[in-house]
């Protein structure tokens, strides 16, 4: 069963929050641990994996929220994760039509780290640009809730933190190794 794992950098912690980028991984959460790898691509989007940083002047445009203590916070993160935001910005219309294209035509189960986080900011952020999100909001999941009913299984730290697509995969490696506790538990 294929799912969505979402993880977005933003400038905000509010629900019309300046999206600055972009991270999704595609992966069965029941399966064998690990992401896929790509399989195919659409354009110049890879099938499994969805990476897009965003031009800050294009969410000062379309008036998203930015927060000073946000980017207090964002000056305190590593020069790698700061400097993974600059590769390959678009606007954020751009951006969205890219990640709607990637997700495809079929609403999936899409996880975020966040009940009201990642799947809320990304849906509001198509509906702040009159876009249709991809995903229902019956599709909803929450990783941060999976997370925490299993506080003993190891935490599965990212390649590179706060980077979207390196905090995404991470996540759904985890939260396949939850899968798997619960399956062992029977």
């Amino acid at each position: 069963m294929t799912e969505v794992m979402i993880d977005l950098e933003t400038l905000s912690t509010n629900s019309d929050a300046a999206i600055i980028s972009i991270g999704a991984v595609k992966f069965n959460p029941r399966g064998d641990i690990g992401v896929l790898e790509d399989e195919t691509a659409v354009g110049d989007i890879p099938y499994r994996h969805f990476y897009q940083n965003i031009d800050m002047y294009s969410l000062t445009e379309a008036s998203f929220h930015i927060s000073g203590q946000t980017l207090k916070w964002w000056f305190s993160q590593s020069p790698e994760a700061r400097e993974s935001l600059s590769a390959d910005q678009v606007d954020i219309g751009t951006a969205l039509s890219r990640f709607y294209l990637w997700f495809g035509e079929e609403s999936l189960p899409t996880w975020g780290n966040g009940a009201g986080f990642d799947n809320v900011v990304l849906r509001n952020a198509f509906q702040k640009l009159g876009g249709q999100s991809p995903f229902r909001f019956t599709h909803d999941r929450c990783f941060r809730t999976m997370k925490a009913l299993f506080p003993d299984v190891n935490y599965v730290t990212p390649v590179l933190a706060h980077n979207a697509l390196s905090d995404a995969e991470a996540q759904a490696v985890h939260l396949q190794k939850l899968f798997n506790r619960i399956n062992t538990k029977g």
